[in-house]
C-alpha cells in the first residue's frame, strides 16, 4: 500500500479494463451458438459423446443462459464492482460445470490418452476457475483502492 495515497500500487493487475459494447455483443451471439452445438451433439451422433451427456446438459445449458442474460444486462449496466461481482457468479457456475464433466464424464474414447488428457485439462480448468475467482473477489475488494 503507498502510504502517500492509501492505495495498493502493486495490484495493477486487479485494476479494470475498459468494457466495451462489441465485447458483450460478441459474447451474446457466441453464447447462442454454443447453446445450439451443445444441445445437438446426441443429435449428431457424434462417437465419443455418450449417453450420459444429457445428466450434464442442464447445467452447460444453465451456465450459457447465465453468460447470455449477464452480457445483456452489462450493455446497459456494468460499473466494474457489478462486474466482478457477476463474474464470481459465473464462475460459480462455470466450475460446476467442469465438475460434473469430470465426475460423469460423459465421454468415450478409443485412446485412452485422449480420456486422460481430457480429465487432466478438465481438472487444469477447475484450477484455473478458482484462480479467477480468487482475481475477481479481490478486484471487488481492493479494486476501488487501486490507482
Amino acid at each position: 500500500m503507498d502510504n502517500e495515497t492509501g492505495k495498493f500500487s502493486g495490484l495493477k493487475f486487479l485494476k479494470e479494463k475498459e468494457a466495451k459494447r462489441s465485447d458483450f455483443i460478441v459474447a451474446i451471439i457466441v453464447n447462442i451458438i454454443f447453446f445450439y452445438i451443445v444441445n445437438n451433439l446426441l443429435n449428431w451422433h457424434i462417437s465419443f459423446i455418450t449417453p450420459s451427456f444429457q445428466d450434464v446438459l442442464w447445467i452447460i445449458n444453465l451456465s450459457i443462459e447465465a453468460n447470455i442474460l449477464a452480457n445483456l444486462i452489462f450493455l446497459f449496466y456494468n460499473p466494474g464492482w457489478f462486474r466482478s461481482s457477476v463474474q464470481i457468479i459465473l464462475n460459480i457456475i462455470g466450475f460446476y460445470v467442469a465438475y460434473l464433466l469430470y465426475t460423469v464424464f460423459p465421454f468415450t474414447f478409443s485412446n485412452i490418452n485422449y480420456t486422460y488428457g481430457l480429465q487432466i485439462l478438465l481438472i487444469i480448468a477447475m484450477i484455473g476457475i478458482v484462480i479467477a475467482t480468487v482475481v475477481e473477489i479481490l478486484k471487488l475488494t481492493l479494486g476501488r483502492r487501486i490507482d
